[in-house]
Order: C-alpha cells, then sequence, then structure tokens
C-alpha cells in the first residue's frame, strides 16, 4: 500500500522485524500493530513492551530500535514521509496533542479499531490488483483512510486534551517542518524564529509554552538522534559525522555531542559494542 512510496505497509513476523526496522530512515513517522506475540522496543532510551493488539507509533528524527521480540510474534508495520502525516495531523488535533504522542508512543486498540485498521489495508491490497483510470486517486484516498484511523484510533485511546488549533499551534507545527528540513545545517534558534518572522526571543517562549519544551531541546534532540544513529554505523569516522552534520570542526561536533547527549561521541560508540 502507497502512494509515491510516501507510504509502505508491510505485514512482519519475528524474522522479518528486524529487517524491517533497518530500513525505516529518521525522516519518516511509522507504526507497529502486534498481531500476536509480543515485542519490545527502545525509543530515546525508553523501553516499551507491545502485546496482542498494542500499537506503537514512533515519530519522525527519534530513534526505534528493536530489544527483543517473541518467536511468535506477528504484526503490521508501516512508515510514512514526514510531510504527509503532519499534513494529516493538522486537520485533527493540536501542538499539545502532538507532543503527547510523541512521548506516549504505545496505545492498547479495542477489537473494533483494529479490525478497521486491517480491513483497509486489506481492501487497499485488493484494489491494487487492478489499476484503473482513478486508481492513483484511489489509493491515494485509501492512504489517508488508513493515517487517519490509525490515529483516530491513537487518540481515542489516550486521555489527552483536545482542542481546536490555534496560531500559536500552526507556529509549533512550522517549526517542526522547518527543523525536519533544515537541523542538519541549522541549530541556532534565531534562525527558524526569524522563518516564522519572529522575535528570537517571542519564539522561544511560545515553543516552551505550547510544547514543554524550548527551542534549543527540539533542535538538540533532533540533531542528537541523528548523531547517534550515524555513530551506529562502524563504518563511518567520527570526523566524517561531523562534516555529514555540517560541524566545521570534529571537535565543535565532540562538544555539541557531549553537551547534550551526556557523553563524547568516541565513547558513545564504544558503549553501542560492549
Amino acid at each position: 500500500m502507497a502512494e509515491e512510496s510516501r507510504v509502505e505497509i508491510v505485514e512482519i513476523d519475528s524474522a522479518k522485524v528486524r529487517g524491517f526496522n533497518e530500513r525505516v530512515r529518521l525522516e519518516k513517522h511509522g507504526f507497529i500493530l502486534c498481531r500476536r506475540g509480543s515485542l519490545r522496543v527502545s525509543l530515546d532510551d525508553n523501553s516499551y513492551t507491545l502485546n496482542q493488539d498494542d500499537m506503537y507509533i514512533y515519530p519522525a528524527f527519534s530513534w526505534t530500535s528493536i530489544e527483543a521480540v517473541s518467536a511468535d510474534f506477528e504484526g503490521i508495520a508501516g512508515i510514512a514521509d514526514f510531510d504527509y502525516v503532519i499534513q494529516s495531523l493538522d486537520a485533527i488535533s493540536n501542538s499539545e496533542s502532538q507532543v503527547y504522542l510523541r512521548f506516549n508512543p504505545v496505545v492498547s486498540l479495542s477489537d473494533e479499531q483494529r479490525e478497521r485498521i486491517e480491513s483497509v489495508i486489506a481492501y487497499a491490497a485488493r484494489r491494487t490488483e487492478r489499476h484503473t483510470p482513478l486508481y492513483k486517486y484511489v489509493i491515494d484516498s485509501l492512504v489517508r483512510v488508513f493515517c487517519f484511523e490509525v490515529i483516530d484510533a491513537f487518540l481515542t485511546n489516550k486521555p489527552m486534551p483536545m482542542a481546536k488549533q490555534s496560531r500559536k499551534d500552526k507556529i509549533f507545527q512550522q517549526f517542526m517542518t522547518d527543523l525536519y528540513r533544515n537541523f542538519r545545517h541549522h541549530r541556532d534558534v534565531t534562525y527558524y524564529a526569524e522563518l516564522q518572522n519572529l522575535t528570537p526571543r517571542y519564539f522561544t517562549t511560545l515553543i516552551h509554552r505550547i510544547s514543554g519544551k524550548t527551542a534549543i531541546e527540539w533542535i538538540s534532540m533532533f540533531v542528537i538522534v541523528e548523531a547517534k544513529h550515524l555513530l551506529a554505523n562502524p563504518k563511518m569516522s567520527i570526523k566524517e559525522i561531523a562534516y555529514r552534520m555540517n560541524f566545521s570542526e570534529q571537535s565543535f561536533f565532540g562538544r555539541y555531542f557531549k553537551q547534550y547527549a551526556g557523553c563524547s561521541p568516541s565513547d558513545y560508540r564504544n558503549s553501542l559494542y560492549k
């Protein structure tokens, strides 16, 4: 099930789940629905266990890894482009809800919710067997229905305040989009404030008030998550990673990483292979 490669949904089991996780890029949102067995995952150093009918949603620019999987595990997994999901979220939730989703990623589905999600997937799979003149429009609509069903199930089962979007919500969401597009090259709050014609002071205050995190905390989160992902690749030198992350010197990268991750890049890399 895909719309110009913006969405991918596959069935997975204990043998396939690790391979699927390796294909997920940081700029993708994703989910895992456990049909049978159990799965334990970690998200930004926090562990979560999925049992039957549990759904896990992981946000873009977070590092999800598989910690353990039962031999009888079966499920469905999907990934979607950052921009595509943001468009869907904008229509139905405010910033507080979106922040809540990021830090509370697991929900248990009712039978009805699971059946609705699976029925959309099954119908889309059948619909791809025959290309008709309106095929692309039909698939696009099904993809959007699927995204809304997943988000609806999550928001319905999670007790969080819902409110109409405000101008402040749109500022925060635009910040998330700008950050996604630019964090590898721009780590200064002023840059993101100026993109929205706001003063850095007002921008910083607003982001903290609406999300509970400062703008610099969001920026450093994106940077450190990607840096950790790159450090997990033993074929890349720390110097190469610093260059990839647009640090002019390896030493600058080292200081930045230690400030926000609590250890040096080399110490973090060494900890992965103990």
